[in-house]
C-alpha cells in the first residue's frame, strides 16, 4: 500500500464525514468519529486482500485464506492453484511500514 492509496482513501472518507456534518447541522459527534475510525480500520484490513480470480506475481510470498482460515502460505508458483472461494494477500502488505 502506498501513501497515495492512503491519501486517496483519506480524502474520500473526509468528504463523507463533511457530508454527515453538513446534513447534521455542522456538528460531528462522537458516533460519527467512531464510525469514521471503524471505516478506516476496515478499509486498511480489506485493502490488502485480493480475489481468487486475480493471480499473484510469481515468486512472491502470499497467504491464502478460505472461509476465514489460513489455507496456504509461501511463494506463489505457476503450478499453484487458488481455491475459487479464497482470498489472498502479499505477506509484505500485511507488515506495517511507514513508507
Amino acid at each position: 500500500m502506498s501513501k497515495e492509496d492512503i491519501k486517496k482513501a483519506k480524502a474520500e472518507n473526509a468528504e463523507r464525514i463533511a457530508n454527515i456534518a453538513y446534513s447534521g447541522g455542522g456538528h460531528i459527534g462522537q458516533d460519527d468519529l467512531e464510525t469514521a475510525f471503524e471505516n478506516g480500520a476496515d478499509w486498511r484490513i480489506n485493502s490488502v486482500w485480493h480475489d481468487a480470480s486475480e493471480k499473484p506475481k510469481l515468486g512472491e510470498l502470499i497467504i491464502v485464506e478460505v472461509y476465514g482460515k489460513i489455507w496456504d502460505y509461501g511463494k506463489y508458483n505457476v503450478c499453484d492453484t487458488i481455491h475459487p472461494k479464497a482470498r489472498w494477500a502479499y505477506m509484505k502488505d500485511l507488515i506495517p511500514t511507514k513508507d
